[in-house]
């Protein structure tokens, strides 16, 4: 089980290589076409001081008081609401003997301001699609001249070159995976520590101690002692059993 998963992780860093390969290349090809220019900085600093002052003016005229919890109580209006309501408004007007806890003109301005409320935040879903996607536009290509560097300094290094090996060094942490520590041995290592001991390739014992309350969950200590002057005890608090 060991080794197929020493495989897989292995063929997952690889591929992963491999995609970050794929990416430099296919921004190198891109970049000999075509040069990346700024985005007009007066437009884009009108486009944010307009965007605030609409958001400062509507929140002073809009009901937007609404927290998470008061948002998931209220009741939205899909297609078949929306037509409920709107069936439910013609015949209030019509019957007007019946509407007696609102006035029909109340609900008639709510589908009103809903309807231009609605107007509002599908022009505002198509302008984020198009700055997210430029967004996008712009990461993709940064990513991929970095690992162009990257790559470059990293043949360099290995080929001797003191400045690309010093560079090399300073980007390598970007890549390496953090590995797990939850303070104490995970149920891999305690079956190899187990299996060197066994079989006379290590000296020193290993003592797995449960506590069981009444009440929670079990504890499993695990003491290791190798007899070279030093002694461990580690806890795993990820051993709790119901």
């Amino acid at each position: 089980m060991t080794k197929k998963k020493n495989d897989s992780e292995k063929k997952a860093a690889n591929a992963t290589k491999n995609e970050r390969t794929a990416t430099a290349e296919r921004i190198a090809e891109s970049i000999k076409e075509q040069r990346i220019d700024l985005l007009p900085n007066q437009l884009m600093e009108d486009t944010v001081e307009s965007l605030e002052n609409l958001m400062e003016d509507f929140r002073d005229i809009s009901e937007n008081y609404l927290n998470k919890i008061q948002r998931r109580r209220k009741i939205g209006a899909g297609i078949k609401n929306y037509g409920f309501i709107e069936k439910v408004a013609d015949l209030a007007e019509a019957n007007p003997q019946f509407a007696q806890f609102f006035r029909p003109e109340d609900l008639r301005n709510c589908i009103i301001n809903f309807d231009r409320c609605r107007d509002v935040a599908l022009l505002l879903q198509s302008f984020a699609r198009l700055v997210t996607n430029t967004m996008l536009v712009y990461s993709d290509a940064a990513y991929g001249m970095a690992l162009i560097f990257y790559n470059n300094i990293k043949e360099m290094s290995r080929r001797g070159n003191p400045t690309a090996m010093e560079l090399y060094q300073s980007l390598q942490p970007f890549f390496k995976r953090p590995r797990r520590s939850t303070g104490g041995l995970t149920e891999k290592q305690t079956e190899r520590e187990l299996h060197a001991l066994m079989h006379s390739k290590k000296d020193g014992k290993l003592i797995v101690e449960n506590i069981t309350p009444k009440l929670t969950g079990g504890v499993h200590k695990v003491v290791e002692e190798v007899y070279n002057d030093k002694a461990a005890v580690k806890e795993s608090i990820d051993a709790q059993k119901n």
